[in-house]
């Protein structure tokens, strides 16, 4: 009888633990590779490493943990999205919106974010390491915690930006804009200024 009863108990459990991972939408991926427009797309945890998606709109889709590594993203609209933990590492962003995106603890070293937008982006424990963020657009973004660790920011809008904790070691900030209110601005630095290796904000 107490045999019985824990087959009972333990198989059910076993097959419970054996359900897999919900994954993207086959569907949306195939509709976002025909036509590069996936507005709302479930594209969660989707390989679409390389993949061409320049001009492409994702605006509002999900791409949490999506692959995306090596892909072309020209001029993409991605505004509004959810990108929590994605691959973009080597990624072409060039030109590409990503106005109010969450991109917490996104993978981007190594990309082009040449004249991206991020405007409200939240980028919060993101790695941007040798990252190219030349005249970007990161007004009120939220870099605390990211690694900037040899990125090039130059010319980059830096207004209202959060950068607790964020290491800037090596960091270009040639020509960049910042208010004096601003924990740059606060830290006494100018435009012209380039941030030496080593060197950390720690707030």
């Amino acid at each position: 009888m107490k045999l019985s009863f824990l087959i009972a108990f333990v198989l059910p459990a076993t097959l419970c633990l054996a359900v897999p991972v919900k994954a993207e939408n086959p569907a949306h991926v195939q509709q976002l590779l025909k036509t590069k427009q996936c507005q709302g797309c479930d594209l969660s945890r989707a390989n679409l490493q390389g993949a061409d998606l320049a001009q492409a709109d994702l605006s509002g889709a999900n791409l949490s943990q999506a692959n995306l590594r090596e892909a072309n993203l020209f001029q993409a609209n991605l505004t509004n999205t959810n990108l929590i933990n994605i691959n973009l590492i080597n990624a072409n962003l060039f030109e590409a919106n990503f106005t109010n995106s969450n991109l917490s603890n996104a993978e981007l070293g190594d990309a082009n974010l040449c004249y991206i937008n991020l405007n409200q982006a939240n980028l919060k424990g993101a790695n941007l390491t040798n990252a190219n963020l030349g005249v970007a657009d990161l007004s009120n973004a939220n870099l605390s915690h990211a690694n900037l660790s040899g990125a090039n920011l130059m010319d980059a809008k830096l207004n209202g930006v959060l950068l607790e904790k964020a290491n800037l070691a090596g960091v270009n900030l040639k020509g960049a804009s910042w208010d004096e209110d601003s924990l740059l601005g606060q830290m006494g630095l100018n435009s012209n200024d380039a941030i030496g290796a080593g060197q950390a904000i720690a707030k």
